[in-house]
This record gives structure tokens, sequence and C-alpha cells, in this order.
């Protein structure tokens, strides 16, 4: 039977209940594995704005709005910083944390849409359930922990969702609060401005001109405003060289289309690639089969009448469709690869679950039960895999932000970002002038610092100097026990530096994960780079490997020791 949320209450009760696991489980890890430490682009999208904010004596409207509006990269992101801004007038500081689990209470705005379209749709109940499966996982870790992220490209899709809510009425007030909504959409990110053409085109197929006009006037005028001396950064592609690789186009809309399906390194790259086209084709095929179908209904008389909920729906993939389309052009010359990465796999499951919610809206009664069934199948496998597969990569990266920031304090160096090799003197002077300001405090406590016990047992490393700069430390014998602090950690240390690498730990395969009944998730191993460029010239470094488990912090010498020159790097095997 299909969903009826009022003859159904209990049924649809439970699966309330057990969509709130994932979600549950999702804010665990990310209290667990959250840190106060800035990464990248939160230095000077962040750190500065606020800090010049505290410079603003006595206060100055015009100089607040330059604040705000003051481009980072190639996008504004006045929602993020006005959040930071407001945080640290409560809290007398920036709490990057805060900042990052502000952004992601929009996912719980997301999945109460995603419910609204399940519930006025009519649709299988159990499809909340696999809504909560595909959204809440940790698949796009990078975007959960990045600081500015969350409130800037996680929130956007909220506003998207929100405003295109309000756009099924024809009340007055109901275009006022869409119009409000988007223009936050706007404001929060560059593809918020998508919302444009989103809404001009939901108005159109409704045959709403006047609401079309005044759409195109408030929004247009927004958009217009946003992009005002706006430049894209020398640093990204042009967009005449983009379009002459039509190839890599294609191939990076259908990869990032089907990133949702992505089996990561557990498939060879030509299968692993292939794959995930073969989804985002499968999944556009979809979009346009419907929309020429939705697009051809606008032609009757009356044009097109959007129930709440097919409004939310189809808002949502106008945008994401245009989403898409803007992220495989703008940088297309870059390749497909850097799609592939945990940063970007958000938007491939939002785009993923609104696409099963049009069909599951398509289905007759009998074959939409049977759809969710399988979904929900589905949906718990990839659920699983999320967390096993990118727990070992998020121990790392939660590791690699501390050795980060303990870089920067000790050495004026920033081992984990080497795109900030180059602007190392700027990165310097917002963290420096952040910190004197009161804006952000450095961690107090290193859990890799000492005291250590010292050890005389040897640790073998296959240490090699790669092309560039990137120097790489490879372990096979090294065994840890399961905890976010537990591991190795290796010490490059001569007499006038000291250099602290995380390494990430070699983890099993699933099967053997899972004869194990879930004992051995770490296999024996581990590996860490750092980039050459950061170490001094002239020294002798000793190379060593702590390592922690629990309360133990046992220091090992190692078979290697590096020379440094004026312009080059020496290996010596001891």
């Amino acid at each position: 039977m299909v969903a009826d949320f009022s003859k159904n209450s209990r049924r649809t009760t439970w699966f309330i209940l057990f969509s709130a696991i994932p979600i549950l489980i999702f804010f665990y890890t990310f209290f667990q594995f959250v840190s106060n430490i800035p990464f990248q682009d939160d230095y000077d999208a962040l750190l500065d704005p606020v800090t010049r904010f505290t410079k603003l004596t006595p206060f100055s409207l015009p100089e607040f709005i330059k604040i705000l509006w003051t481009q980072d990269d190639e996008r504004r992101i006045v929602v993020d910083r006005l959040v930071a801004i407001f945080t640290y007038s409560i809290l007398h500081k920036l709490d990057l944390r805060l900042q990052a689990f502000l952004g992601l209470l929009s996912l719980l705005g997301i999945f109460y849409l995603f419910y609204t379209i399940i519930r006025d749709g009519k649709l299988p109940i159990r499809l909340v359930l696999v809504c909560s499966l595909l959204l809440f996982h940790i698949q796009y870790y990078e975007t959960i922990f990045w600081a500015m992220i969350p409130l800037q490209h996680v929130v956007v899709y909220f506003f998207v969702l929100l405003s295109s809510f309000y756009l099924y009425s024809k009340k007055p007030s109901s275009l006022i609060t869409s119009l409000i909504v988007a223009i936050f959409a706007i404001l929060s990110d560059v593809s918020g401005t998508f919302i444009l053409p989103v809404g001009l085109l939901l108005l159109l197929l409704q045959h709403r001109w006047k609401h079309t006009i005044i759409w195109a006037l408030v929004i247009g005028g927004m958009v217009f405003l946003y992009y005002q001396n706006f430049a894209v950064p020398s640093f990204r592609p042009k967009l005449s060289d983009n379009l002459q690789r039509p190839d890599l186009i294609i191939g990076r809309i259908l990869v990032a289309s089907g990133l949702s399906f992505d089996p990561n390194t557990v498939l060879p790259s030509a299968v692993r690639i292939g794959l995930v086209m073969a989804v985002g084709t499968v999944l556009w095929g979809i979009v346009i089969y419907y929309g020429f179908m939705l697009v051809k209904s606008a032609f009757t008389r009356t044009g097109t009448t959007f129930a709440r909920w097919e409004s939310t729906l189809w808002g949502g993939l106008f945008h994401f469709s245009i989403t898409l389309l803007a992220l495989a052009v703008g940088r297309a010359i870059e390749g497909i690869d850097p799609l592939l990465i945990s940063r970007y796999k958000h938007i491939g499951f939002i785009w993923l679950i609104l696409i099963i919610l049009l069909v599951a809206g398509k289905l007759k009664p009998i074959a939409q039960l049977t759809f969710s069934k399988a979904l929900l199948v589905i949906s718990s496998g990839i659920f699983l895999f999320s967390y096993f597969y990118y727990l070992a990569p998020l121990d790392f990266y939660y590791k690699d932000r501390y050795t980060d920031i303990y870089g920067w304090k000790t050495s004026r160096s920033i081992p984990s970002t080497p795109i900030y090799i180059s602007l190392r003197s700027g990165i310097d002077t917002v963290t420096t002038q952040a910190i004197e300001a009161g804006v952000y405090q450095l961690p107090e406590h290193y859990f890799f610092e000492g005291p250590y016990q010292e050890k005389k047992d040897v640790i073998q490393l296959k240490t090699e100097h790669l092309g560039g700069h990137t120097l790489s430390f490879v372990n096979d014998s090294f065994t840890r026990s399961f905890g976010k602090k537990n591991g190795a950690f290796i010490i490059l240390k001569s007499n006038a530096q000291r250099q602290i690498i995380s390494t990430q730990q070699n983890r099993n395969s699933l099967r053997l994960f899972l004869s194990s009944f879930g004992q051995n998730y770490y296999a024996n191993g581990f590996s860490g780079v750092l980039t050459s460029k950061f170490l001094l010239n002239d020294q002798t470094y000793n190379v060593f490997v702590v390592e922690i488990d629990g309360d133990k912090k046992n220091l090992y010498p190692t078979n290697t020791q590096i020379e440094t020159g004026k312009d080059s790097l020496k290996i010596v095997s001891l």
C-alpha cells in the first residue's frame, strides 16, 4: 500500500524513528572528529573578515558591507561571513566547529523538504529512510569538516529547495517568501545565482506572467549586483580554454552526476570511472525524459499546475542540472580526476535523491513499493560502505589538520596545504592578526606531542623523493589499534627544525573486516607524505616514528636520514 500518513501513523512513526538513526550516527561522528582548525580558504574567507570586523571602531556600515561583499576566490559568501561575525559577537571568539555545525543543520532542512515531497506526493514511507541513508553519511567528509563549506556549499541547496517550495502558490505572500529565500541562496554561494533561471522556468511553466516579471526584476537585479565587479581569479582556467574541450565537459558532467555510485579505489581506475559515468548517463536520461514531458505539458492553455511537492522537486532538479553543467564547464581542462574526491560527493547524493523521488512519483502504487524496497537495500549498502571505506581517510584528515596547525605554530609552515607555499607570508599575517585580536585561539593540546618513551627497536621506512618536491614515507609492518588518536606520526628533526607528519594507516578489505566480525579494520603498514619545500637548507634530519596507543607515546628510530642542501636533497639509509 502506498503511504498514507494519516491511516498508517504507527508505521510512519517507525520509519521516521529508523530514519533518525543515520542522522544521529552522522552528527555523533561529526562531534568526534570536528576541530577548531582553519583549512585552506578558511584563512581568507573567515579569519580575515572577522578580524577586520573587530577593527571597525567606530562602526562603519560601508566598511562592514565591504567585509561581507569582498570576493573569496570565484564567489561571494555573505551568509558564511555574517554567521561568523554574528557568532563571534556573541562568543567573543570564532569557533570553526560551530560554523560547520550551523551549516550542517541545513541538511536537516533538506531532509525535511524531502519528507514533505514523500508525504504530499503520497509516496512509500520507506523512502524517508532511503533519503536519510543517502544523505547522512561521511562520503563527503571534506565538506562536513571544512568550516566554511557547510554554510556555503550545503546551505545554498536548502535555500534553493525552500524557495522552490513556495513557488507553487499564486499567493503574493508565497512569492515574497520565495524571493527572500532566493536572495539568501544568492548570498550563500555563486551556485545560488542559478536560482534565477530556476524560478523563471517554474513560473513560466505555470503561465504566471506577472510573477515571472517580478522574479526577473528582483532576482535578476540581485544576480546583476552579485556579479558586479566580479573577477575570475587568474589561477582558474578561462572559459574559452574550457570550451575547447567538449570531451572533458561531457565526461565531467557524467562523472559529477554519478558520484553517488563511486566505488572509489575498490575498482581499477578505468572501471571506476566507467561505472560512475554509466550511472550519470542513466540519471541524466531520466531527468531529460521527464523534463521534456513537463515542458510539453506547459503548452496547454493554462500551463502546468504544480502541487507544492512537485514545485520543490523540479526546482531542485532544475538547479542541480545547471549546477552540474557549471561544475563541468567551469574547470573542464582540469580533467575528470579532481571531481572524484570527497569534496563533491554531497552534490551527487542530493541529485540522486531528487531523481529517486521523481521516478517514484511516476510509478504505479505496486511498482512504487517494489522500487522503494529495492532502494532500501541499495541505500543501506551505500550507507555501510560509506562508513567502512571513508572512516580511515577521515581519521587521517583529522590528524592532518592538527599537524597542519602545529607546523604553522612551530615553524610557520603548513605541510598539508602546499598550495599555500607561495602565499605563506599572507597566511602568516592573517593567522597572527586573528590570534592577536582574540578572534582565533590555537589548540592548547596536541595529542602527538611528547614526552615520549624512547625505544631502541628500529622501524623500517621506505623513503623516496618523488617527482617535484614530494617526500614519501612507507612502512609495511606497523600495527595500530582502533581509536581516532592512535596511530603513527613521522618526525623529522634537525638542529634548527622539527616537522611532524601524520600518516594514513592501511585498511583491511571488506571481506577480511567482515570475516573478523568487525575486529580487524586496520591492516599493517602506513604511508605519509611531506612537501620538501618546507624543509630548511643545509640541515641533517633524523627521522623518527611516534607510536600512539591510548596513553602510550613511544618514539622509535628509523633507518632513514635526510640531508638538505641549497637546491638538493639526499636520502641516507642507515
